[in-house]
């Protein structure tokens, strides 16, 4: 009896001493935090070695997730459980902020300012109030409308707005000195169309025809004055003139002595001595045309930048320049206006005495050696010579 006792307590004490030498599996704690702006999903706590546990974050609205304090980006973020602890912070940062505002003299078309995602677009649009014109953004970019895509930074722009001081005349530099007005004869300002004249006519008129022309008996073939064919003159008339007198220049009639319209020469000059560039909403005025600018380089001149062209950035609004709306045409309507210019000249066509040289341009081709029908109402752009 005594010797069973003693083996079963062999038996046991073997026993609680394996039992105390057996090693316990390891766990270690996870710790995963969230700054301001968003929360994590996923579970603190002791996890065995090998175990996988996975976190994400997830930022609140207006916010994004940054990275870990670790400096690891990955969300969802993936870690199996190894020989120490895990302690991270989930960082979150606001949404970039954008900030539009305007300088005196003109306003931001649609109010745009607040916090956007990142890699959103934003349209912005400078609108320069009247008699004023947009220049550029504060940092020197002048596109507008402007297309401006958030990245991780804050934006803050200003739009930069001038008086536009209409002064009579711009000098282009051109070699005859010759210095064009800035607006169309009857217009306050260059984007307005101004009044429509029939060639060698000083007053408007409702309707343009034949029928009411200064200069003929009722029809093309009776012409009364500047005439060089007998075909087209009253019973034979012809007088060989070529070129308006000061008393029938529309330019010189409304203001007055120094004043005329352009010759044909003129407006050659102007076609191959600057650097025209199609305006589909010039100054933001949604006015259709050309921007004939004083050329920077002597390869700039006669360049015609047209409606699928992109200029130079070295132009801009501030530089030198006219602006030549597509007023169109008058008969007994106004035709094509926005889409097609039409702007006499001082010279007749003498092959065609019916006619008179006009610079003619659509969005696509500028041809200032056009023959326009004399009777018709075009616009007239004023020169002053130096």
């Amino acid at each position: 009896m005594r010797k069973l006792l003693w083996a079963t307590f062999g038996v046991a004490l073997i026993s609680m001493v394996f039992a105390g030498c057996k090693k316990d599996e390891p766990t270690y704690m996870v710790k995963v935090t969230a700054t301001e702006g968003g929360t994590v999903e996923g579970q603190n706590g002791e996890y065995k070695e090998g175990e996988t546990v996975v976190f994400t974050a997830v930022p609140a609205d207006g916010y994004y997730f940054n990275k870990w304090s670790d400096g690891n980006t990955d969300n969802p973020r993936n870690f199996t459980i190894s020989n120490a602890e895990i302690t991270l912070t989930a960082q979150f940062v606001q949404n970039p902020l954008l900030t539009i505002s305007a300088s005196e003299n003109g306003s931001i078309e649609t109010e745009v300012n607040g916090r956007y995602a990142r890699g959103s677009s934003v349209t912005i649009t400078a609108k320069p109030d009247d008699g004023c014109g947009f220049v550029s953004w504060s940092d020197g970019n002048t596109d507008n409308p402007r297309t401006i895509t958030i990245g991780n930074e804050d934006i803050s722009l200003v739009a930069l707005f001038a008086v536009l001081f209409f002064a009579p005349t711009v000098d282009l530099d051109l070699e005859s000195g010759t210095l064009w007005a800035t607006c169309n004869l009857g217009a306050a300002k260059p984007w307005e169309y101004g009044h429509y004249y029939a060639w060698g006519e000083t007053e408007t008129k409702d309707i343009y025809e034949w029928e009411i022309y200064k200069y003929c008996k009722g029809s093309f073939e009776t012409l009364t004055k500047y005439c060089s064919d007998a075909q087209c003159g009253y019973n034979g008339f012809t007088d060989n003139l070529t070129t308006l007198e000061l008393p029938d220049d529309a330019a010189t009639a409304v203001l007055g002595a120094g004043w005329t319209m352009p010759t044909h020469a003129e407006w050659k000059e102007l076609s191959n001595q600057c650097y025209w560039v199609w305006s589909s909403n010039y100054n933001n005025q949604g006015v259709y045309g050309y921007i004939v600018y004083k050329a920077k380089a002597e390869g700039d001149k006669g360049t015609k930048v047209f409606n699928d062209g992109t200029p130079s950035a070295s132009y801009s609004f501030k530089d030198a320049h006219i602006f030549l709306p597509a007023a169109g045409c008058r008969g007994t309507y106004l035709g094509y206006a926005g889409s097609y210019g039409a702007y006499w000249s001082a010279s007749l066509d003498k092959y065609y005495p019916y006619y008179a040289l006009d610079c003619d341009f659509y969005s696509s081709d500028v041809d200032p050696s056009y023959s326009g029908d004399r009777s018709l109402g075009r616009s007239v752009r004023p020169v002053r010579r130096k």
